[in-house]
């Protein structure tokens, strides 16, 4: 299995609109074959600080979803609200 992370600092008083964006999404798309699922965390340390946690069945799932283009409409649209992506960890998971 595939984790992919990615770190988000998102505007000042954007935090539950970025959460609730990702919600919408998965509520309202169609699960992208090979997802198997995600969460979001906030961090305690760091105001506004958010952790997206997709788990994929291989990688190359993720980049084809990726590539679409109802993907890049929804990046359009979450990107409104990000101040700035600081970092992208890719893992396999081992456990």
């Amino acid at each position: 299995m595939y984790t992919h992370i990615v770190s988000f600092k998102v505007k000042e008083g954007e935090g539950i609109t970025f959460v609730e964006l990702q919600k919408f999404e998965e509520l309202t798309e169609a699960k992208p074959a090979g997802l198997d699922h995600f969460n979001i965390f906030k961090d305690r340390n760091e105001e506004n600080r958010y952790f997206l946690v997709e788990f994929w069945n291989s990688k190359e799932d993720k980049d084809k979803m990726e590539a679409s283009k109802e993907h890049h409409l929804f990046h359009e649209h979450r990107n409104l609200v990000i101040e700035k992506k600081y970092k992208t960890y890719e893992c396999d998971v081992i456990i």
